[in-house]
């Protein structure tokens, strides 16, 4: 059935977030507020906190935040239906609605006729490991420790050398050539169509609910010059991007064990499954994308990044660690060793016990980081040796423990090569200007940032308000219209549309509003809902002479930004001289105006 917004707003009213949320974690009382140990991270500080009013809460390390039904459906791993069924039933509040159950969304046709050939071109693969013809292939894997219980598991097979039979086969199931190409296993000369992956092992690959959608196929016999591993090309099922080899196996793991691996390929898969250690993903050769962050980050869990032990691998991690660097993200990364180059090469040539201490031997962020300079020769000049004191000095400033703080100085002194009291001079220096802050230092360097970043401030001053006052989404409808912050934007269009038909305003049943209506971007749209909601420092009542105050900050500040691209475009490729008249011209206009 469709989600009824007016049933979910029904079940939100009669429950308290508090009680809720008290049954699963003990919850403490601060104030007129509430916090708890986050159960989605390792939290050994209270950091969610819980707001009886606006009935949501909010993790301040790994972000996390939501509603009730939210709460629920993330610490059960249930749908949002269930989490909502839940709700219900410990408020001790009943509705018919909630006996209805839920239908599964309409698939579109031709996806569904494309998963079909796949299926059934799997179970061939399967079928044809355990042949004549087969026998080699399966060797080789039981050679490698894939034993039964894997390949059932993995849904190994092997293709058949005569590629065109396969393609008959899928023919003989009702399926068309065009299928067989939209799912990338086919191609066609003369009208004569042939399997790619004919007499090669196969890896099927599937999407988070365990449906295949593409292959890995691998080489197997030693005379064989093709290419070692094949991969499927991207298709309407198959999109590297957002896959990860496991995940549908390891999600549940993942939560009952804490942590989840992330390793370079199927093979270290294998590896570290014959140890008993089976919460783990692979990229398959691909680039970490946020779409994966996103996926791993949906398990609420230790991410631990276990990328191949050689420099490419490595930095591949520093990599990630670029892309992590604006998240909150709970991870850690497996220290580089001089055994082999990747998982199964370890469990090979040194033992079980070897890759066990290899995996459990982490470090964070901050330490890979040292750790990885260390052991390369990335920092070749004075320049790249200051960017590594720049990049650590907001974690020098924030280390809480002298122990820890000392620690750092010391091993960076090591790899930067500067002396360690030069380095504690600058922590020092940066303690004593109170407004220190990175941000501020980086846009010193670029004024456009700079307006940005007031105009973005002033946009969510009014975001802050129209999240709990309708004459405030009144004022934006009628005096604003659009914000330039495209996630303000965004949320400003789910207020209006939620205003519109409720003639109210309830974050906690807006939330619920925007994760029905499964906008690919859900996360980020609560995330940033519950952040700009927790914001201390606002005024508790608003009026228009003050909303009317704001929107002329906005306005200042886009004419301001306006002027600055228009000067910009004027002085583009003029000469010197040129440049200082038009300079001269443009600060006596300023003046005047």
């Amino acid at each position: 059935m469709p989600f009824d917004q007016s049933l979910i707003n029904d079940v939100l009213k009669h429950c308290d977030i508090v009680d809720i949320i008290s049954r699963y974690i003990d919850v403490i009382q601060k104030g007129r507020e509430y916090v708890a140990l986050c159960p989605f991270h390792d939290d050994n500080n209270p950091s969610m906190q819980i707001s009886k009013s606006k009935q949501i809460f909010k993790c301040f390390v790994c972000g996390t935040g939501g509603n009730a039904i939210k709460f629920v459906e993330l610490y059960e791993h249930i749908s949002f239906f269930q989490a909502m069924q839940k709700v219900a039933y410990l408020s001790g509040y009943d509705d018919p609605r909630l006996k209805e159950k839920v239908v599964a969304k309409a698939k579109n046709p031709q996806i569904e006729s494309l998963e079909n050939c796949i299926n059934d071109l799997t179970t061939y693969y399967q079928y044809g490991l355990n042949t004549n013809e087969g026998q080699d292939a399966l060797n080789y894997l039981n050679n490698r420790g894939i034993d039964e219980k894997f390949r059932k598991k993995f849904l190994i097979g092997y293709s058949f050398k005569d590629g065109v039979n396969t393609c008959k086969y899928l023919l003989s199931k009702g399926h068309s050539y065009r299928s067989m190409e939209l799912i990338g296993i086919a191609s066609g000369n003369n009208n004569i169509y042939s399997d790619l992956n004919q007499g090669r092992i196969i890896f099927p690959i599937c999407d988070e609910n365990g449906q295949v959608i593409g292959f890995s196929s691998r080489r197997y016999l030693q005379d064989d010059a093709s290419p070692k591993y094949i991969n499927s090309p991207e298709t309407m099922l198959f999109h590297k991007s957002n896959v990860l080899y496991n995940f549908n196996n390891a999600k549940n793991d993942a939560k009952k064990y804490g942590y989840v691996y992330v390793v370079e390929g199927f093979m270290d898969v294998f590896a570290l499954e014959k140890i008993n250690i089976t919460s783990v993903v692979a990229l398959m050769g691909t680039a970490f994308t946020s779409q994966h962050l996103n996926m791993l980050r949906s398990l609420g869990v230790e991410i631990r990044f276990c990328l191949d032990g050689d420099e490419a691998g490595q930095m591949g991690q520093m990599r990630i660690i670029n892309l992590l660097k604006n998240n909150d993200v709970n991870c850690r990364f497996v220290k580089k060793k001089n055994f082999g180059k990747d998982c199964d090469e370890i469990l090979s040539n040194h033992g079980e016990e070897t890759l066990r201490l290899y995996l459990k031997d982490l470090l964070t962020r901050s330490d890979f980081i040292i750790d990885y300079y260390e052991n390369t020769s990335q920092l070749s000049t004075i320049k790249d040796r200051e960017n590594l004191i720049k990049h650590f000095l907001p974690i020098l400033l924030n280390c809480k423990s002298s122990l820890q703080f000392d620690d750092y100085i010391l091993k960076l002194a090591k790899v930067s090569r500067f002396n360690a009291d030069s380095i504690r001079k600058m922590v020092n220096q940066a303690r004593l200007e109170k407004e220190y802050d990175p941000d501020k230092i980086v846009s010193n360097f670029h004024p456009e940032k700079r307006l940005l970043r007031k105009f973005n401030l002033a946009e969510k001053e009014i975001l802050f308000y129209m999240l709990k006052d309708v004459n405030a989404i009144e004022f934006y409808e009628t005096r604003i219209e659009s914000f330039y912050n495209d996630m303000y934007r965004r949320i400003a269009d789910y207020i209006l549309d939620y205003y519109h038909q409720n003639n109210s305003i309830s974050v906690s049943n807006l939330l619920s509003s925007i994760e029905i209506k499964q906008d690919k971007n859900n996360e980020e749209l609560i995330k940033t809902i519950t952040n700009i909601s927790f914001e201390p420092n606002h005024q508790e009542t608003v009026d228009n002479d003050y909303l009317e105050t704001i929107l002329n900050t906005i306005n200042e500040e886009k004419n301001k930004l306006y002027r600055k691209k228009t000067l910009e475009k004027m002085l583009k490729d003029k000469s010197p001289e040129d440049k200082a008249r038009i300079l001269t011209d443009w600060n006596k206009k300023i003046q005047k105006d």
